[in-house]
């Protein structure tokens, strides 16, 4: 092994993937596509936007390699983007996870390289929000200089996905020359990835219905959340980029149809998926036996199942 392959912090292979990865799109059944974002690199579609806001970062000098520490609160997925994009630029990540969050994506969160930070806190019944408030307030302290990606509010979230996922899938659809609509059935945590890829649809040209999925009991146009465990959608506030007037049509789940739907689909095709993709298959299936042949369904492979394991 020559020095230059070699990660001066931890003398391990420093290996490096030329290019983003493009995931497949496929017909999983007559009349639905599903996009397997959890093709990704750290194995859901939330890395787009994490290198598309540490990119932001870079351009702006707001994230100085070696200086600046990146500080996030998140459930895992974009935590794991976070680290991916960070990773290639000696940058390090901390990351609050709240502690209701599935036990397998905080530990696969480590070993992909991130900190995770406030974990006596957090047992003392604070939530993730608070606890990086306070490592941003006691930064100096802390002898960090801090740059907080806050997903909820940074817009390159929904760039990632109307520059990057939704050209994409346009691309894709080409395979598929006879379709001019799409019915695209999705969910909904911040929001982003819905509207930049339905802007981007739209763009290209398609008539686009969109179908937003919840779970059952939620209703986030009117701020109304429930407990769940579709992590990654009606996640207790109203998602900050969704644009409603996107929205043609709201759909909720029960989590015994969740697990009904990822039960049929691993036995069907060997894809085990997460909770939220199985949320929105569950309601695709009830609408792709109805497409007409210029027609298709869509719906996003947001993640695997792997991490839901408890």
């Amino acid at each position: 092994m020559t020095p230059a392959l070699m990660d001066r912090h931890d003398a391990s292979p420093a290996f490096e993937i030329q290019g983003d990865t493009i995931t497949p799109l496929r017909e999983v059944q007559p009349g639905m596509l599903l996009k397997f974002e959890g093709d990704n690199a750290g194995g859901s579609h939330k890395v787009r936007a994490a290198r598309f806001i540490v990119r932001s970062g870079l351009d702006s000098g707001e994230i100085v390699p070696g200086h600046t520490t990146v500080i996030e609160k998140t459930g895992g997925n974009f935590g794991f983007g976070l680290a991916i994009a960070c990773r290639a630029h000696d940058v390090p990540v901390e990351l609050a996870v709240g502690l209701s969050f599935s036990p397998v994506k905080r530990r696969c969160l480590e070993l992909f390289g991130a900190r995770l930070i406030g974990l006596e806190m957090l047992e003392r019944g604070a939530s993730p929000r608070e606890v990086v408030e306070w490592h941003l307030q006691n930064q100096q302290e802390l002898q960090r200089s801090y740059f907080y990606t806050d997903q909820f509010r940074n817009a390159a979230s929904v760039a990632a996905h109307e520059l990057e996922t939704g050209p994409e899938i346009v691309a894709q659809l080409q395979a598929w020359p006879r379709v001019k609509k799409l019915t695209f059935v999705a969910c909904a945590g911040t929001g982003a990835s819905l509207v930049g890829i339905a802007k981007a649809l739209k763009s290209a040209g398609y008539t686009v219905e969109v179908v937003l999925v919840e779970p059952q009991g939620c209703d986030s146009r009117r701020g109304v959340f429930t407990e769940h465990k579709l992590e990654g959608m009606a996640v207790g506030v109203a998602p900050p980029f969704l644009d409603w007037s996107l929205i043609d049509d709201v759909r909720t789940v029960d989590y015994e149809a969740v697990l009904d739907t990822r039960k049929a689909l691993a036995r069907s095709t060997g894809y085990l998926v997460g909770n939220t993709t199985a949320a929105c298959l569950a309601v695709a299936n009830t609408l792709a036996p109805g497409a007409a042949e210029d027609a298709k369904v869509l719906a996003i492979l947001y993640d695997h199942g792997l991490w839901y394991a408890r």
